[in-house]
């Protein structure tokens, strides 16, 4: 059984080198290694590749911190951030013939993923507490938590947008609308009025935050009914879900377009679909531990081939006959793609771990979140701006100047990966810690 495994682990292998760009790309990589690292060194390499590939010391599986999940969170966003800058740069990336086109031009459907990843990891302590037989989170400090990750630097990013961007523009018309913007921003309740939707001068992005801590709020609630009766409170949240979904897809239908394809309601499949899946991992990983190779076999052989089939997924989505339909027709059972990802990854062998598992996806992972918040903003101002300069009243992208599109994205990932470190370990960082030292904090029992 474990040979047939490791079998089809290799087939898996040099079937994504053929459908997948990024292990190509690897491939690649490995050669140009050859030409400038010597054959001790390569064979020094593949040794440590070699031990990778053998099961974990600690056999145990993360019952309270799964690492890989960062590094997957920084994938996405990475992914999302891809997308915003292609949408000025037009910049369509490939290695030699092998085009990464598709990935940027569909990057916007991973929100779906991180809205998923949120409900596993949130839920992932509660699923702990129902198999471990463990006290349930205390729902004080779930909020207090929350509002110390989320809140500062989204404070302090509309603080600087409003007071040096919008502001000094006469961005609003009208007090009214000036203020209607700000406070639903301030209430997090933006992504639930059109005309903010579609107007608002601050960050575009922030709608995603918005439906986040819309979630965060109930989910106390929704977590401690799925803990009672599981399958109730599941399908109770896919139906009202659907629902939504199903509403709102014939407005576009109708109309070619809705201002509410991300209306927080159609989130909440995915949302449960990320609470079964920490449900389901907590009792795998009851069961079983990392010395199981069938498992290890198993998980990997999915996780290549569902990061490979990801492009026949983008060309469904361009082939629709909306693209904005396909993603709100779409979401549940896209949902279930991510969570599959999700878990072949954690209980993969640990060579495929460590892609997500190293100290520069952690790196990215700890200020993604403002990484996130800035990306487009940054990327928009710097095309208003010229910034890299070029000549003519032709906008470059639609000249086709491939020049300035490289490096356009280039300084893009430059500045906003400065802003992201700068407001992670400047704003968030220290707000959160200062949070968490309160009387206040430590006395919530």
């Amino acid at each position: 059984m474990i040979c047939l495994g490791k079998e089809l682990l290799k087939y898996s292998l040099f079937w994504a080198l053929k459908k997948c760009p990024f292990f190509c790309f690897i491939c690649v990589i490995i050669n140009i290694a050859k030409e400038v690292i010597s054959i001790e060194k390569i064979g020094a390499i593949f040794k440590n590749i070699k031990e990778k590939f053998k099961l974990d010391n600690n056999t145990e599986f993360e019952a309270r911190y799964i690492k890989e999940l960062d590094g997957l969170r920084a994938l996405f966003i990475i992914i999302v951030f891809s997308y915003h800058t292609w949408q000025q740069s037009w910049l369509s990336p490939s290695i030699g013939n092998f085009s990464l086109d598709f990935l940027v031009r569909n990057g916007s459907i991973l929100v779906d993923a991180l809205i998923l990843l949120s409900g596993f990891c949130l839920f992932l302590p509660y699923a702990r507490s129902k198999v471990y037989n463990e006290p349930i989170p205390n729902t004080k400090k779930f909020y207090i938590n929350r509002v110390a990750r989320i809140v500062p630097s989204y404070l302090f990013a509309m603080i600087v947008i409003l007071v040096f961007f919008v502001f000094p523009r006469g961005g609003y018309s009208t007090f009214a609308d000036g203020f209607k913007d700000i406070f639903t921003h301030l209430l997090f309740i933006h992504n639930l009025f059109p005309d903010i939707i579609v107007n608002t001068k601050i960050l575009g992005v922030l709608w995603t935050v918005a439906v986040e801590m819309q979630l965060y709020l109930v989910f106390p609630f929704l977590a401690k009914a799925f803990l009672k009766k599981p399958i109730v409170t599941y399908l109770t949240m896919t139906v009202i879900g659907l629902i939504g979904c199903f509403i709102i897809s014939n407005q576009i239908q109708s109309n070619g377009f809705s201002v509410f394809s991300n209306h927080t309601i159609t989130f909440l499949p995915v949302f449960a679909n990320g609470m079964l899946g920490a449900y389901i991992y907590m009792k795998i990983s009851n069961k079983y531990n990392r010395k199981n190779k069938v498992l290890a076999i198993i998980s990997s052989i999915l996780m290549i081939v569902l990061f490979a089939c990801f492009e026949n997924i983008c060309s469904f989505r361009m082939s629709y006959s909306n693209e904005v339909k396909w993603q709100v027709d779409f979401r549940y059972l896209l949902s279930f793609y991510y969570l599959a990802i999700i878990l072949s990854t954690i209980f993969a062998f640990r060579c495929f771990r460590f892609f997500f598992n190293n100290r520069i996806m952690r790196f990215l992972a700890a200020i993604s979140y403002n990484l996130y918040i800035y990306h487009q903003f940054i990327g928009t101002e710097l095309k208003a701006n010229k910034i890299p300069y070029w000549a003519g009243e032709e906008l470059p992208n639609i000249a086709g100047n491939e020049k300035w599109k490289v490096e356009y994205t280039l300084v893009v990932i430059a500045v906003s990966l400065i802003v992201g470190v700068i407001t992670t370990y400047l704003i968030e960082k220290p707000a959160n810690k200062l949070i968490k030292k309160s009387n206040f904090y430590k006395n919530i029992q």
